[in-house]
């Protein structure tokens, strides 16, 4: 196990929080210690506590109404002769030790870790939280832990959370900070097998550690995404090239800045350079473009390597208004391949960094073409992205994006273009639909792929037909399974045998299969 927690807690009062925690961070791959681990040996258990909590990584301190045993006067005494700079380092403790207060062992073990260094985790029980057996608190027992909440929150080590229950101690704790540690002890580990800086494992993995729209294996694939991006370009990228002592140094230094998890600055640097090579090479056209490319593309892969989508998108912006040209043209471009790598990798940072940069685009498009093209393409990543998050925000700036592309995109002038559209409102009206309790979404769904049937037709284009046909039977087998009737599951059968028509397996055969799954599970409903 790479990742150590100590669990601080008044046995009497929170064993069963205790012993659940430690159960679920168990299973998380956590190494897990108690008091009791320590204190049952004998000896000096404060020094024990010390040792230990030195060496681990964080300490998860629940706060309730008792304080527990404390070390014996003798005990204490030895660990402050053996820690002069104690009073110094922790000075609401060595006041409260001045005054004549009893610190409890569990008390200690908070300040343990804030002297170590190590992130304390400080979760308060509520009034109304249900309590063990043994809870016997005393007025003297809660004035202690008053006071010993008021010397954390004097060094602004409080509060981080409250809990009612079980449950709710377990989110705060288990998958907030703790999850923290084990994305970034998970890019330590995977960089430990290859020549990868420190620097950047660590300015990196706070990024991705940091991300709420993630769970654990979500970060994981974001940490190996980096890593990737950074042996293949920052590392394994040029760093001697035959396009000047100018951009061999900048690339160089990036590099270094990186290593040393300092990616703002590399991306400055390079901005310097292009802003540079821009006034340097202005008369030299097509050298000039290859240089801005590699600075400016080396940026944008800081910034993705980084897991900062924004910033790569600014590096894309940037790329475009130094080169000669169609800006619109280069945007798009650069918004294509971000899609592409953010589909083959599941990478979320690229679809972030294609969002801003097909918003770009399309302030710059002109003409109902252009217009509706850029929408339509920007609710592609939209909704791409919206699948992955557990939010609907991105999926409802999908659907207005399609809406808003029809204005443009007009039945009577691009017939197929606007069913094309069509579709793919439909597909993200269906999404929202199935995170919805109600049909509203997915009634509104099933309009959509009607209405593309209309011009998407078999004679015309038939695969396209027989997408939007499978399409419409799994929005209209949503709804049959909310329903109590069978009409729509009828109706979804009928869609996913037209589609057969065309989808054969000789002709597309995953396509195919596919929808015999989905007609399979429309009949087993039916049956």
């Amino acid at each position: 196990m790479s990742i150590a927690v100590f669990l601080s807690t008044v046995t009497d009062e929170f064993r069963s929080y205790r012993d659940q925690l430690r159960g679920d961070l168990t299973r998380q791959n956590v190494e897990v210690k108690v008091q009791e681990d320590f204190k049952g040996l004998g000896g000096d258990t404060l020094g024990k506590l010390d040792t230990y909590i030195a060496h681990c990584d964080a300490v998860v301190h629940l706060v309730g109404d008792m304080t527990g045993s404390a070390p014996l006067g003798v005990e204490q005494q030895a660990w402050l002769r053996g820690h002069a700079d104690f009073a110094a380092t922790l000075p609401p403790l060595a006041e409260a030790l001045r005054d004549g207060a009893e610190i409890s062992y569990t008390q200690w073990e908070a300040w343990l870790a804030l002297y170590h260094g190590k992130l304390l985790l400080t979760a308060k029980a509520e009034p109304s939280a249900p309590r063990d057996a043994q809870h016997a608190p005393t007025d003297l027992s809660r004035a202690a832990q008053a006071a010993h909440l008021r010397r954390l929150a004097a060094v602004k080590r409080y509060p981080d959370c409250t809990f009612a229950n079980v449950a709710d101690l377990a989110k705060h704790i288990a998958y907030t900070g703790i999850l923290d540690l084990l994305v970034k002890d998970y890019a330590r580990q995977v960089a430990a097998e290859r020549d990868i800086a420190q620097g950047f494992i660590g300015e990196m993995a706070d990024r991705v550690a940091a991300d709420p729209n993630l769970d654990l294996e979500g970060k994981k694939q974001a940490v190996r995404n980096a890593i990737e991006i950074y042996e293949q370009e920052i590392a394994g990228g040029r760093t001697q090239t035959n396009l000047g002592e100018m951009v061999d140094r900048a690339l160089a230094n990036a590099k270094r800045l990186t290593d040393e998890g300092k990616s703002r600055a590399a991306r400055a640097a390079l901005r310097r350079t292009a802003t540079n090579l821009r006034r340097d090479d202005a008369d030299r056209r097509a050298a000039y473009e290859t240089r801005i490319r590699a600075v400016l593309g080396r940026e944008r892969d800081i910034a993705l390597a980084a897991y900062d989508g924004e910033a790569a998108a600014e590096a894309v912006l940037a790329m475009a208004e130094a080169l000669h040209g169609d800006r619109r043209a280069v945007l798009i471009a650069e918004g294509e391949a971000l899609v592409e790598v953010g589909d083959q990798r599941g990478s979320n940072v690229h679809l972030i960094a294609a969002i801003a940069v097909r918003r770009a685009a399309l302030a710059l498009a002109t003409g109902a073409d252009e217009i509706g093209y850029d929408r339509t393409v920007l609710g592609i990543a939209l909704w791409r992205l919206g699948e992955r998050e557990s939010g609907t925000a991105r999926l409802e700036e999908a659907v207005a994006a399609y809406r808003a592309a029809l204005e443009e995109y007009t039945r009577d002038r691009v017939p197929l273009d606007w069913a094309m559209t069509q579709n793919n409102l439909g597909t993200a009206l269906q999404t929202l639909g199935a995170r919805e309790s109600g049909t509203a979404r997915l009634e509104e769904a099933v309009a959509a792929y009607r209405a593309a049937l209309e011009e998407r037709t078999r004679d015309r284009v038939p695969l396209d037909w027989a997408a939007t046909q499978n399409n419409l039977g799994n929005a209209l087998s949503t709804l049959g399974a909310r329903e109590s009737g069978t009409a729509r599951l009828e109706e979804a059968v009928t869609a996913y045998r037209a589609a057969l028509e065309e989808y054969t397996r000789d002709r597309v055969p995953l396509a195919w299969a596919g929808t015999q799954n989905n007609l399979g599970t429309a009949l087993s409903t039916l049956g």
